[in-house]
């Protein structure tokens, strides 16, 4: 079954990872995290890879934590239990993780409805496109568990506010919402999502993978810096590629009025 909970399809530089457990709502089970982990490692390996979307078979993008998987057993005890709960949460974070740092651009393709960590991942991603008819919720708080972990990725794309209403509220979100919080880049009508996406994708495919490992990393590096550190920091990145052999490719290209040859 590992195999098969996450799809792949590459086409035109962009590697399309379907979640494939539809009948389950595409949790993240401690399975669909580690399949996804080493999906992604592959991806980043692979020349041939220029840019990701993460999307989910059914109306559910992702419910979340596999709530089965993480219940309390009749015979366990509360000491057997919490490192069972807190290995789930570490693999989750070690996953969203491998979105945010990794070397090349992660899109998120959102149909239906996202949840709790399923919402992180919506997060976690560098961009998101949404069906306009897509939902989101982070409803740790009506179970009694407030969703601490998803408001670590979510909090870092929303203001303070807007990140608490969502789990203050435990309420859903339309994707009118999500866009005006921050959470998604922009939504369409559900018919469109999926050719949305791959325009989007396929854009940042042409571009000089370069400079996209190096800019990604510079940005979620120098975000959480003061003022200073930051310009620092973006100017030794910024002039090690304006003196690369990239950038000579890429201004030789356009002096030449056509495509670079990205290597």
């Amino acid at each position: 079954m590992t195999a098969e909970l996450i799809l792949k399809d590459l086409n035109n530089g962009v590697l399309w990872l379907t979640l494939n457990n539809e009948k389950q709502r595409n949790p993240l089970s401690s399975q669909m995290l580690s399949t996804m982990t080493s999906t992604l490692d592959e991806a980043y390996d692979d020349d041939a890879v220029r840019c990701i979307v993460i999307s989910a078979k059914g109306p559910v993008f992702s419910a979340g934590h596999d709530l089965g998987e993480m219940a309390r057993g009749e015979d366990e005890t509360k000491e057997e239990w919490r490192p069972r709960v807190l290995s789930v949460l570490e693999a989750c974070a070690t996953m969203m993780q491998r979105i945010v740092h990794g070397p090349k651009a992660v899109i998120a393709c959102v149909q239906g409805t996202a949840t709790a960590a399923g919402c992180q991942l919506v997060s976690a991603c560098d961009m998101a496109v949404a069906s306009s008819d897509s939902k989101f919720c982070t409803p740790g708080v009506n179970l009694g568990a407030f969703c601490t972990t998803p408001l670590v990725g979510i909090g870092r794309n929303l203001s303070r506010k807007h990140a608490l209403e969502m789990a203050l509220t435990g309420e859903f979100f339309d994707a009118r919402d999500a866009e005006r919080f921050g959470l998604i880049n922009r939504h369409v009508p559900a018919d469109e999502v999926v050719t949305e996406t791959r325009k989007l994708a396929e854009r940042i495919a042409t571009r000089s993978p370069q400079s996209i490992r190096d800019g990604k990393t510079a940005f979620y590096t120098q975000i959480e810096m003061p003022l200073h550190e930051a310009f620092e920091h973006a100017n030794q990145v910024m002039v090690e590629a304006m003196t690369s052999d990239e950038s000579r490719r890429g201004v030789k290209a356009f002096f030449e009025k056509r495509a670079p040859d990205w290597r």
